[in-house]
């Protein structure tokens, strides 16, 4: 069964808990943007574009509260199949291409991921903050994707 170990303060999880629930909608519409969603029949789009964005936001909304009422310590989300796991792993990763759009659209994307060699006083408070989350989401990201898929780490 897969897991989220999470060896972070009770407040650490209250912030990215935080976090999720106030981009949940921007990385909703980032999903549906990036899904390309063709817009030959009107019907179609509305139908696709609001299915997309309520999945992304209820997975979104699911991870928060996994965060906020994660206990023990290490806390330990445990994830109760691959289903679940997959809809984790895809709202860390609308949070991450949000962030990525929304607040690093000015750095590349090898300099991003290298973020250590970011983090520094000259970035603004939120920048740097959002800077952690990222890393922090890839960490996780990383950690649902060797359980799910070990032979994919290699």
């Amino acid at each position: 069964m897969p897991e989220i170990r999470l060896t972070m303060t009770a407040e650490a999880r209250t912030v990215l808990s935080d976090l999720l629930r106030l981009i949940a909608p921007a990385a909703a519409r980032v999903a549906v943007r990036r899904a390309r969603i063709p817009a030959d029949d009107e019907d179609v789009t509305g139908y696709w574009t609001g299915a997309l964005e309520a999945h992304a936001s209820e997975e979104a909304r699911l991870l928060a509260s996994a965060f906020a009422t994660a206990k023990g310590d290490p806390a330990v989300i445990l994830l109760r199949n691959e289903a679940q796991a997959l809809g984790f792993l895809r709202a860390i990763s609308s949070v991450r291409l949000a962030l990525r759009e929304l607040v690093f659209n000015d750095i590349p994307d090898s300099r991003l991921e290298a973020s250590e060699d970011l983090d520094d006083e000259s970035l603004p408070a939120e920048k740097r903050h959002a800077l952690a989350c990222y890393a922090c989401f890839g960490l996780l990201q990383q950690s649902l994707v060797a359980q799910l898929s070990p032979e994919s780490m290699d």
